[in-house]
């Protein structure tokens, strides 16, 4: 392995720590049950940064900013730590680092989610097409951090029911679709609408309260087709616009 790989893996867990009490969140003891996932906790995080290193040698683009984006959503995704600093849910103090466990995991599967996705784009034809070169796995990208960034903002609570996983597949997939759909229209079509809408919605959600059963970050994030088909009709309105605007009386997406 190479040394700045190494280097990676020996910051990465120190540099998510000390952003974790930054924020007040507490140490916690290393006793018991609890070294063990102290020594998860650390080889996770480790593991991301070895991987970021290596993908980044490799010439993959994605996986250092989705690495960088969900590290500083971890505090607000995940279980029991959702909204702790910016909701005030749970006061920082109340939590440990290990809190961040179930976080620290969803960051590690997405960013290796992403790697792959970049490297059968890169290394593979078949796999370049049906992704769309780095265009699509980009836009992929930007959905998986939008995902995130709405889904902790929104402050919803899920529980092991069936209405209750049929919801969570629901958001978590519609917000994937949303934050993907317009970026890639987006590039594709030289378009500037489709993300803007989309980059409105997100900083509608992170100025707004999340309180309550219906506040607007839970509508966002469970009514995501609306949005999604408001990129969309900008899209189109753009694209008229301009061919109208170039002399061209049919105009066409």
């Amino acid at each position: 392995m190479r040394r700045d790989a190494l280097l990676a893996a020996v910051l990465a867990p120190v540099a998510f720590t000390s952003y974790l009490l930054s924020l007040g969140v507490g140490v916690g003891g290393v006793t018991g049950e609890l070294f063990l996932a102290t020594g998860l906790y650390t080889v996770i995080l480790g593991g991301v940064g070895v991987l970021v290193a290596e993908t980044h040698e490799w010439g993959l683009l994605t996986p250092l900013p989705v690495a960088t984006a969900l590290s500083l959503l971890a505090p607000w995704i995940g279980f029991g730590a959702t909204g702790a600093v910016r909701f005030g849910v749970v006061t920082p103090e109340s939590l440990t680092l290990l809190s961040f466990l179930p976080s620290v995991v969803i960051v590690a599967v997405l960013v290796t989610a992403i790697s792959v996705l970049e490297y059968a784009a890169t290394e593979h034809p078949r796999a370049a097409e049906r992704l769309d070169g780095r265009t699509g796995v980009g836009s992929i990208a930007v959905g998986v951090v939008y995902a995130v960034a709405v889904l902790g903002a929104s402050g919803l609570r899920f529980e092991v029911t069936l209405p209750s996983v049929a919801l969570l597949l629901w958001v978590t997939g519609g917000l994937l679709v949303l934050g993907t759909v317009p970026v890639y229209v987006g590039v594709r079509l030289n378009r500037l609408s489709p993300p803007a809408v989309v980059a409105a919605g997100l900083v509608l959600v992170l100025v707004t309260s999340s309180e309550g059963r219906f506040s607007f970050s839970v509508l966002y994030a469970v009514g995501w087709v609306v949005p999604l088909g408001v990129a969309l009709v900008a899209a189109a309105a753009e694209s008229r616009v301009r061919h109208y605007g170039a002399g061209d009386p049919r105009p066409r997406l």
